[in-house]
């Protein structure tokens, strides 16, 4: 691997053929990595001074090169902004993204976060966990340690998985790293599977916690927990992600489908 994915959010038309690949998750782009693209661009057109609250993609069909980005402002208001984003491929639209911005000013009512959990290993104790490359590329770009005994496609009970992440590529801007980083272990449904299915994401929507921008942080605690599969292979998923100090981040809900 010679791009980063710096290099590739910076500018992913010139991203070599060879090493496209590697930026792929289950099917085509990595979802979290999308996110972040659409992010990017919808910072082009968002004032820099505005706080990102939320961003909410549809995966519509995979993502492959070459990719055509957009993105406008839909409202500038005085408490929050609305831009929307887009990113297209020869097939057509692929990927799509609304993100809420906020002004930045502080409220005075009570406040609350999710605690990180408590029994499971420390970083200086968890055990590596490295995924298939060739199922999921872009895990080539990640370092995992599993928090928890569970572990994908291990046929556990409860459909959990737990472990700190980091990224070995750089990536500076703390609401991409963000949310790519939310979308770094496997679909917590895997965890209760016995067999290599994929579960690729089909609605994504991340929520970044106040002054998550301004944190510092390498290693992140990331607890995903599957909330309901039904019939049709629909998955429903709940992540929350903190730092090694215990500082939430963001949250994040998936809506999966079993293939």
């Amino acid at each position: 691997m010679t791009a980063t994915i710096a290099q590739f959010l910076h500018a992913s038309e010139r991203i070599d053929t060879a090493d496209q690949a590697t930026f792929n998750g289950f099917n085509g782009l990595h979802g979290g990595l999308a996110v972040a693209m659409l992010v990017r661009e919808m910072r082009v057109v968002v004032a820099p001074d505005k706080e990102l609250v939320s961003v909410t993609a549809r995966f519509i069909r995979p993502l492959v090169w070459p990719i055509v980005l957009d993105a406008e402002v839909v409202r500038n208001g005085q408490t929050l902004t609305v831009a929307r984003a887009a990113a297209s491929s020869h097939s057509g639209k692929s990927v799509e993204a609304t993100a809420t911005f906020g002004n930045g000013v502080l409220g005075d009512g009570p406040t609350f976060a999710p605690e990180m959990p408590s029994g499971i290993a420390a970083l200086s104790e968890a055990a590596p966990f490295t995924p298939p490359a060739e199922f999921i590329p872009i895990s080539r770009r990640m370092k995992i340690r599993s928090a928890t005994t569970e572990l994908p496609y291990s046929g556990s009970t409860r459909p959990v998985l737990c472990g700190w992440v980091r990224l070995t590529d750089e990536v500076s801007s703390n609401e991409e790293r963000i949310s790519i980083l939310i979308d770094c272990l496997a679909p917590s449904y895997t965890a209760v599977l016995s067999e290599l299915k994929a579960v690729p994401t089909v609605e994504m929507s991340v929520q970044f916690s106040a002054g998550a921008a301004e944190s510092t942080f390498d290693w992140v605690l990331v607890l995903a927990r599957t909330t309901s599969a039904d019939s049709r292979g629909f998955v429903r998923e709940a992540i929350d992600m903190w730092t090694e100090e215990g500082r939430h981040l963001a949250s994040c809900a998936q809506l999966r489908i079993v293939r």
